[in-house]
């Protein structure tokens, strides 16, 4: 019996030694790994701007200037003081700052790092931070500030989490602050009741070692990092990651999207290949040129959109394709230009997932804006009658008095007649239409009929109609075609 108790009295000293040299050995890996990452080190260093909304431009600026401080072998401090911005990009930053080949990386929170700005400054070895900052609040939500699906939030959670390891910091802080059901006890330093999501303040993240150490400036980051500078140089951004920002904008992008719909509307229902063909091939250049170089729009956004432009062309050709080439031409282009603003799926955020649509919806009202200012003042504005297509334009001024004798008559298809098109008679350009029937350019027709200013025609040799449509034949437009039925 008495070994028994003296078996019992030694797990029960025994246990409590154990514990206390657990929480003694893992407050000294916490201080160790501070002490490793304030290391004295000699260098030059290079100070990257993350102010304002994080976005794509931002991502290209970062990008370069990570190469730049590669090339001159220098300390990276990131100079933070951002409300978050597009999760893609925030992303593409951290992962620029974590491959860094430099001798440390250091953020300085200037005020807050919230949302997209959390994970960037987790991505640096060092974090310096400001009195008064906070950090934290990196769930993804919607402009209404709706909570994103929980597909977003957990790549959210996994990102936060990876990256906070990487540098040797408490994943579940990180976690913290996507996931409000997360909570923290006391053990953590601080205390955050479940449904809570994390914002720590600077006193806050100095508890839970997050912070390294605090400081008011730049430079007396620099020193508090301890770092002797050699040099201390700020990158600026370039033209170039000026000319992605703009390119990249939402306005900028609906704007591009605008003038190539409506130049690639007029070419196609035209057959006309000129100045406003150059102009819509263009503006679809420097949309995809500057959703391309900044990695948004993967590869398969812009074989999509070419393969639906190509599938249009063969829908106006004389190619019978009983309108399937329409159908999958404008849904290709639709896709396309969604995925080359929507960018990569799985950091697809309910704001952007807004912001494409409202980009794609701007884009939409604007063509047919632009269509209507054309049809209503293209006839009067001198300026404007270049860029019309005299063999697709018919002659309307002798309807009133003589559209009755044109019955009877016989002329020559001008244009492809969908069924709508321009016929010559008497070497005046008419409009026309055919009773559904696709006729091609140079067929023999015949007037069977007046449909207001519209001469309903037929084909004299049945054998030349290249397609039969059954359905009820529509007006078509001013640009002598059929504009697709809604499906």
């Amino acid at each position: 019996m008495k070994r028994i108790r003296t078996g019992i009295a030694r797990v029960f000293w025994t246990i409590p030694a154990v514990l206390l040299f657990v929480l003694a050995s893992s407050s000294y890996a916490k201080d160790d790994t501070v002490a490793v990452r304030l290391e004295k080190i000699t260098a030059p260093v290079r100070v990257i701007e993350i102010t304002d909304e994080v976005d794509l431009g931002m991502a290209s600026y970062v990008e370069s200037a990570v190469k730049e401080a590669e090339k001159e072998h220098a300390v990276i401090l990131l100079h933070v003081n951002t409300l978050g911005g597009r999760l893609d990009a925030a992303i593409r930053i951290r992962d620029a700052i974590l491959n860094a080949n430099v001798p440390r990386t250091i953020a300085f929170i200037d005020k807050r790092a919230i949302s997209a700005g959390s994970l960037i400054s987790l991505a640096a070895q060092t974090i310096v931070m400001s009195s008064g900052s906070t950090i934290g609040a990196a769930t993804p939500i919607y402009e209404t500030g709706e909570k994103a699906s929980e597909k977003v939030n957990s790549y959210m959670r996994a990102e936060m989490r990876a990256t906070a390891e990487r540098n040797h910091r408490d994943p579940k802080i990180a976690e913290a602050m996507v996931d409000e059901s997360v909570g923290l006890d006391s053990s953590y330093g601080i205390t955050l009741p479940a449904g809570k999501l994390l914002t720590l303040t600077t006193e806050d993240a100095r508890k839970v070692h997050y912070a390294d150490t605090t400081a008011e400036s730049i430079h007396d980051a620099i020193a508090a990092a301890n770092i002797q500078p050699a040099e201390v140089q700020t990158s600026e951004e370039g033209i170039g990651d000026k000319l992605i920002r703009f390119l990249t904008s939402g306005i900028v992008s609906a704007l591009l999207i605008m003038i190539g719909m409506a130049g690639a509307f007029y070419t196609i229902k035209t057959g006309h290949f000129g100045t406003i063909t150059i102009i819509a091939v263009a503006a679809f250049v420097l949309f995809f040129a500057g959703q391309y170089i900044t990695s948004v729009a993967p590869f398969i956004a812009i074989v999509l959109f070419l393969a639906g432009i190509v599938l249009l062309l063969i829908e106006v050709s004389p190619v019978p394709t009983f309108g399937l080439a329409g159908v999958l031409g404008i849904t290709g282009v639709a896709i396309g230009l969604f995925l080359a603003l929507a960018g990569d799926l799985r950091t697809l955020t309910p704001e952007r997932m807004v912001q494409t649509f409202v980009t794609l919806a701007i884009a939409l009202v604007g063509v047919l804006v632009l269509g209507i200012v054309i049809v209503r003042y293209a006839p009067k504005a001198a300026w404007l009658q270049k860029f019309r297509n005299l063999a697709t334009t018919a002659d309307t001024a002798f309807y009133a008095t003589e559209g009755a004798l044109l019955v009877g008559k016989h002329g020559i298809a001008q244009t492809m007649l969908r069924p709508a098109g321009i016929v010559l008679l008497d070497n005046r350009k008419i409009d026309a239409v055919t009773n559904g029937e696709f006729i091609s350019p140079g067929t023999a027709v015949s007037v069977t009929q007046m449909r207001g200013n519209r001469a309903v025609v037929k084909a004299i040799e049945e054998e030349t109609v290249i397609q039969h449509d059954d359905r009820t034949p529509e007006p078509g437009d001013a640009f002598g075609g059929r504009l697709p039925r809604n499906l």
